[in-house]
Parts: structure tokens; sequence; C-alpha cells
């Protein structure tokens, strides 16, 4: 069976469910099933995969605006600098389960990710078992997010703010919490009969 990442990563936050906001209503089995299996991405959804195609199509300099998708994101005054490396697939096995997760960016042991949001919750990100596949997955040892908040200021146009920067290391048994957490998946998506992720070219 193969799964993403982000597959693994959302079934651990259905199982460790909490509100993102106020009245958030917890997500039925049904309602988890269909976001593991049907590809309906909200706008924030779709804004965060221009956002990230802009960032790997973009070259080192200075940049006001980036545009991808049709989307439009008006930058803070920063200078980009990003990885040589980008949108690298690995693969890992765990079990009858085959783990894949593609990274935005890598250079030596350091892996970086771009995440959107409109609003900044490091617990989240510390929390989630994605960035403990990553570095399994790569072999690396620090995990760097650029998180950027992102405000619609009018259809499919964005304001960026300068992104938060926080850093995840490997740690001694971060290979069984892959297991552990891989497993459960795997028993969980065999239990309703999940079909294997559909991995993009």
């Amino acid at each position: 069976m193969l799964a993403r990442v982000s597959n693994v990563e959302a079934h651990r936050q259905w199982l460790n469910w909490k509100p993102l906001f106020d009245g958030q209503e917890e997500p039925t089995l049904e309602d988890h099933i269909r976001f593991l299996t049907v590809d309906e991405p909200t706008e924030q959804m779709s804004a965060g995969t221009a956002f990230h195609k802009a960032l790997e199509i973009a070259q080192d300099g200075d940049y006001e605006v980036l545009e991808a998708n049709g989307y439009k994101f008006h930058l803070p005054d920063a200078e980009l600098s990003l990885p040589s490396i980008r949108e690298l697939r690995g693969y890992g096995q765990y079990g009858p389960l085959t783990v894949t997760g593609q990274v935005d960016g890598i250079e030596g042991a350091i892996i970086t990710d771009h995440k959107t949001t409109s609003r900044f919750d490091p617990e989240r990100y510390l929390d989630g078992c994605q960035w403990r596949f990553y570095l399994e997955l790569f072999g690396a040892d620090v995990f760097v997010w650029n998180i950027f908040e992102i405000k619609e200021t009018e259809a499919k146009t964005y304001t960026v703010k300068p992104p938060q920067i926080m850093r995840a290391y490997r740690y001694p048994g971060m290979a069984a919490d892959c297991e552990r957490h891989a497993s459960t998946f795997y028993e969980f998506a065999r239990s309703v009969n999940l079909p294997d992720a559909k991995i993009a070219a």
C-alpha cells in the first residue's frame, strides 16, 4: 500500500482532533475518508498550492510580487534565498506501507518546508508527524519551516507577511515514532479499504 505523508498526518490530526477556530465542527469518519480520497481543495489550499508553485519557479533575488496558477502574492520587503534542490520526492518502507513525501527544498542535511496559513500556530506544526517522516525519508537532521501568514485582499490576490521561521531536529526514537504512525494509518486504511495514494508526477 502507498500513502502520502500528508495523509498519514491528516489521519493523526483526525485521531487527535482539536478545533482551529471557534465553532468548527469535528469531522466525521465519512468526512475524513472523503478528505483522504477525494481531491476537493478549499480556496486556502489552492492559494497555498499556488504560493508553493511561485516559490518553486522563483530565482534568488528581490521580489515585490509572485504569481502562479492565476494567483498573485504581494510580498513583504525581503530578499528570496531558496535551496538549489527543490521539489524532491522520497519513499520509505514501513512494514506493508510505503510512505512518500515531496520536500520543498533540501540543502545538505537541512530540509526546508514552506507553509501558508491564516493564523500562526507553532504547536500545530511541531506536534505533527510530517517533519519526522521527511527527516527519515531523506536522511536529514534539521527541518526548517518558513510559515507565511497570508490574507486575501481580493479574488486570488493575497498579501504575505514575513515568514515565521521554526526548526525541529532529529532525535532518538524518531524512526520508531514514524513506524507507529505508519502502522496506525495502515490499519485504518485496511479497515475502510482506502485506495493507494494518487502521486503527482
